[in-house]
């Protein structure tokens, strides 16, 4: 601990200090996150790819035909006048 406090104590020493551990940082940032192979971390010569599944299952996935369109049937409106069920209740 008195170590670390004699160096904070001379301004020299901190420059020293702070100016090592930024340059971990930019080491830290420049370095590769992960190695491997292809697209995906540690891939083999035999990963596949995602646009490889893709293409796979859009070429395996049977897709219907859709239904031939039908002209709409016609509507048959009522004839008579609407009374109510309320009125013919009452009578």
């Amino acid at each position: 601990m008195t170590s670390v406090l004699a160096v904070v104590d001379e301004p020299g020493s901190l420059l020293v200090v702070l100016g090592v551990v930024a340059a971990v940082f930019v080491v830290a940032a420049l370095l590769p996150l992960r190695s491997g192979n292809g697209q995906h971390a540690h891939a083999g010569p035999g990963a596949v790819m995602v646009w490889q599944l893709v293409d796979a299952i859009s070429v395996a996935t049977p897709h219907p035909e859709p239904p031939a369109r039908q002209p709409p049937e016609p509507i048959e409106w009522p004839t008579e006048e609407y009374v109510g069920r309320h009125r013919l209740a009452s009578s």
